[in-house]
């Protein structure tokens, strides 16, 4: 009985420890976004309601991986760019988007900036300007696609003939042993 009573409170304290782990981190991306969302603010990057507009994408973003210091550069860099309100908001949900499709933040932010140029250089705006973006996130993702095909296509040559060759060998050494 006593076994199973310390058995009970041991699972009982890594649950708990589980839990609050989670909760610190869950805390802990809130209060990043918080500080990022404030100082760009502070600096004139963007206004208030830009920066409760793109929190959600940056909390995700966040959670995958990124670092407040490249998520700030690369909305300053979107925000240099001139995009404010909806085209500052559809371009971070852009670069959300290829991060969860497994893209780096730096790259994501890359891929989604120079849309945006191109986009501007052909005097797009609005819509035109976020279908310009999001024409260039569906691309970058068959391209990644494709990639891992590729990868996978080379994975499996390799076992194959990794195991004929193995095959091979075996043969050759039971026939020297004969």
């Amino acid at each position: 009985m006593e076994k199973s009573k310390v058995i009970a409170v041991v699972l009982g304290c890594i649950c708990f420890f589980l839990v609050s782990i989670s909760m610190a981190g869950a805390e802990d991306v809130e209060s990043i976004v918080n500080q990022l969302g404030n100082e760009l603010k502070q600096s004139g990057v963007i206004t208030q309601q830009e920066s409760e507009a793109i929190k959600s994408p940056l909390k995700e973003m966040l959670k995958k991986g990124a670092n407040k210091q490249e998520l700030k550069g690369i909305v300053t860099d979107f925000s240099s760019k001139g995009l404010k309100g909806d085209e500052l908001k559809n371009s971070v949900n852009s670069m959300k988007d290829l991060v969860s499709a497994g893209e780096s933040p730096k790259d994501a932010g890359n891929v989604v900036s120079r849309a945006v140029s191109q986009a501007h250089a052909q005097g797009l705006k609005g819509k035109d300007l976020a279908a310009k973006v999001h024409e260039a996130v569906k691309e970058r993702k068959v391209q990644k696609g494709e990639a891992k095909k590729s990868v996978e296509q080379v994975k499996q040559k390799s076992q194959v003939k990794t195991k004929k060759i193995e095959k091979e060998f075996q043969q050759k050494g039971k026939s020297k042993i004969r």
